[in-house]
């Protein structure tokens, strides 16, 4: 499991804003993804992409599509384009990883009248 500093620092990272190889991120770049994380998250929720138990937590395999997405949406206040190829690929892979609700032969027989 990761934490919420992971996928902060993650998304730091893609931006290049993460202080470099030792060094902590500078204190306002790490306010500034915090603010957007519970938003995205339900955002995220609402169109049925991902669903977070628990904003505080996440598996490992959700970090890197959802640091992705969350660097795309604050990148030009860091001077960087928005990508949205990069955006849509990374929606696309949380949808995969997210659990499926269909259960094989649950589909009932419909009878004409």
């Amino acid at each position: 499991m990761k934490t919420r500093q992971d996928l902060i620092l993650a998304t730091l990272k893609l931006l290049q804003a993460d202080g470099g190889v030792g060094q902590n991120p500078p204190p306002e770049n790490v306010e500034d993804i915090d603010g957007i994380v519970d938003g995205k998250l339900a955002e995220l929720s609402q169109r049925q992409i991902y669903g977070a138990s628990d904003p505080q937590q996440f598996d490992d395999e959700v970090i890197e599509p959802l640091s992705t997405i969350l660097a795309n949406s604050i990148a030009p206040s860091y001077g960087q384009p928005r990508n949205e190829a990069s955006k849509l690929a990374a929606e696309n892979t949380l949808r995969q990883l997210k659990p499926s609700t269909y259960v094989s032969g649950s589909v009932l027989p419909v009878e004409y009248i």
